[in-house]
């Protein structure tokens, strides 16, 4: 039987209080006892194994036995600015996403965007990054950030080692092309367009910023596969680095 792992992104050494969310989930599903083993992690590398002290309808305290810091669990940092899809398809982009090992994920708002997210969409964003994370074994959670302009995250080129577009059509390079300038450890930085695609203006300031158009496949992909797509297509090239 697996060891339970719960998120707490305060994690400290010795005692820690499990976060509200968590502790329920704790109690009411996976039915944690006084005394039993579990394991933390705070979403950013660190990782401890802890004991369960005290359990009761207001909390759940652990002791931290012992502490361990890891390095970031894929080869190469993916951040994804991307335009999300409408509602009832943003929960899969981020699931999917994060168990594919993206490092951050920035919401942008285009020209022909469809979703326009708030506050409370980011945080159960968030959440599900958490669930998806616990999922896959991961102990890096991605950064979810608040919407913000296209301009504003292509002004952000110089946070990465590589930077590229995705657009359908033959002017762009095929992803596998782009991906031989691409060693471990960048950090690259996809920009993944709404469903009404990206428009010339658009594709004309990415270019003028230095950013490569790639093309994913031959097909018109929804934003969330493309999202996927990227992902899975990085976590694939770079599976034995």
């Amino acid at each position: 039987m697996s060891i339970p792992r719960l998120f707490c992104p305060s994690l400290t050494g010795g005692r820690n209080v499990i976060p509200d969310d968590e502790a329920h989930h704790a109690r009411q599903v996976l039915r944690i006892k006084i005394g039993e083993e579990i394991v933390l992690f705070n979403g950013k590398g660190s990782e401890a194994q802890a004991v369960v002290m005290a359990l009761d309808r207001k909390k759940l305290e652990v002791d931290v036995t012992r502490r361990s810091e890891y390095p970031y669990d894929a080869a190469v940092q993916i951040t994804l600015a991307v335009a999300m899809p409408k509602a009832h398809r943003q929960g899969y982009l981020i699931e999917k996403c994060t168990e594919l090992g993206v490092f951050a994920i920035w919401p942008v708002e285009t020209e022909r965007g469809v979703a326009k997210p708030g506050a409370a969409a980011v945080e159960k964003w968030k959440r599900r990054a958490v669930e998806a994370a616990k999922q896959a074994g991961r102990r890096w959670v991605p950064q979810i950030e608040t919407p913000q302009t296209f301009d504003d995250a292509m002004a952000r080129r110089g946070e990465v080692d590589h930077a590229v577009l995705a657009q359908a059509g033959r002017e762009s390079i095929s992803l596998t092309k782009h991906f031989e300038s691409v060693k471990p450890s960048d950090r690259v930085l996809a920009f993944i367009g709404p469903e009404g695609g990206w428009t010339p203006e658009e594709c004309g300031r990415a270019r003028d910023a230095g950013l490569s158009l790639v093309r994913l496949a031959q097909t018109v992909l929804r934003t969330e596969t493309a999202a996927v797509s990227f992902c899975a297509a990085v976590a694939a090239r770079f599976s034995e680095s």
